[in-house]
């Protein structure tokens, strides 16, 4: 099933950078006689420019959409520079968006299929068919999205790269140890401790976990099983520990926010 396109940007809801990706989607939709397609926003305020906040939404929000959906991400700070412009394939659905790291949760799938858009037919803006090098979501990525949405082959798109070429993170958003990756509207801390990471076990079986000092003690089934304003942590839907308080924020209680470094007792 193709037709359908979801939106990932940074660019908010007060300006018209959205509705202008929009409506490339429909100007390139109209070149094709009875097909008709489909816009989905999954999310639009994402911190500006913050790529590794960006990969961890996307990757989430991304996750439960049939085979054949086209995802479209952009939060392209290097906008304009030598950063490649990617399409990709895995799994049945398409990726479209900067080679900055955004997409680098996918190099570990083994049918990941990747190109670099640079097919003239499939860019540029709808009615002078140029491409602004400060707006490649509109010029680039939204019409190479909205032609594989249409059915238009990835390797018509661009040509063949290599998941090198969707970039890596960069070196500041890394942490070799486990730490919070996002705070939710709730204040729930989320990290990217795995459940099934040697980490993660030595966490269930100790129950604690610390954070500057604070120990915090889990898992919990529900927020229901915690008294007043004690902080617990649990394994979130996600399958990665997050930390939580209550019916109260947790970031706010606690200090939390992203990058924290969580520590998991020896024993």
């Amino acid at each position: 099933m193709r037709g359908l396109v979801t939106l990932t940007t940074d660019f908010g809801q007060r300006d018209p950078w959205v509705a202008q990706v929009r409506g490339v989607l429909a100007s390139v939709w109209s070149r094709y006689p009875d097909f008709v397609g489909s816009a989905v926003d999954l999310g639009h305020d994402l911190p500006p420019h913050d790529v590794a906040a960006a990969a961890w939404f996307f990757c989430r929000a991304s996750a439960t959409w049939p085979a054949g959906t086209v995802h479209l991400a952009v939060v392209d700070p290097g906008v304009g520079t030598l950063r490649p412009a990617v399409a990709c394939a895995s799994a049945g659905s398409f990726y479209v968006g900067p080679g900055n790291g955004l997409l680098e949760f996918l190099t570990a799938r083994d049918d990941l299929r990747v190109v670099i858009l640079d097919r003239p037919l499939y860019q540029g803006h709808p009615l002078t068919g140029e491409i602004s090098t400060t707006f490649h979501g509109r010029d680039v990525f939204a019409p190479a999205a909205a032609h594989l949405a249409a059915g238009v082959p990835l390797e018509q798109v661009g040509r063949p790269a290599g998941r090198d070429d969707l970039g890596r993170m960069p070196a500041e958003a890394r942490s070799e140890a486990p730490c919070i990756v996002w705070i939710d509207r709730f204040g729930n801390a989320i990290s990217d401790l795995d459940q099934d990471s040697a980490d993660g076990r030595r966490a269930q079986a100790t129950g604690r976990i610390s954070l500057e000092g604070k120990v915090i003690s889990g898992p919990v089934l529900t927020y229901g099983e915690s008294a007043g304003e004690t902080p617990f942590w649990y394994w979130g839907s996600g399958g990665t520990l997050e930390i939580g308080v209550r019916s109260r924020s947790a970031a706010e209680l606690l200090g939390l926010r992203r990058g924290l470094v969580l520590e998991v007792p020896k024993s």
